[in-house]
């Protein structure tokens, strides 16, 4: 089964899906999460929603899986889910992309570095967009 994370935000009760995967972060996020230790700031993972994962993993016998929040269209609700002040997220965002462009884990794959300073700039610019009223999460999505 392939991870990642989708960029979701909430204005008010209007939430916005971005489909995008962003899977290398979700694929790395042991090590980004001790990155974010070595620099101090909120671990990404701490921005994370796993309402979706949950809800794909449970067994529950007696739930109507045909059930649709009209505000999500999902099987779960607004008020369901984490959301995070995107100014906080946003700084995250911000310092953990320039630990990794500046050359953290040299281990790591050029292409690989490439890609995730890619993915987090987009997630950075789609932040800055959002209105600063706005809340956002990382939902984690299987």
């Amino acid at each position: 089964m392939g991870m990642t994370y989708w960029l979701q935000t909430l204005n008010g009760r209007d939430m916005s899906s971005d489909e995008e995967d962003y899977s290398i972060m979700h694929r790395l996020g042991d090590e980004l999460d001790a990155a974010c230790d070595e620099l101090r700031i909120p671990r990404l993972s701490s921005f994370a929603d796993f309402t979706d994962l949950e809800l794909n993993m449970s067994d529950d016998e007696g739930e109507d899986e045909d059930t649709v929040d009209p505000e999500t269209g999902c099987g779960y609700g607004i008020d369901d889910m984490q959301w995070f002040n995107i100014s906080s997220g946003l700084s995250c965002l911000q310092s953990l992309r320039s630990y990794i462009a500046s050359g953290w884990n040299p281990k790591l794959a050029v292409e690989t570095r490439a890609a995730l300073v890619e993915e987090m700039d987009d997630c950075i610019l789609k932040l800055q967009a959002a209105a600063v009223t706005e809340k956002f999460h990382l939902a984690v999505i299987m």
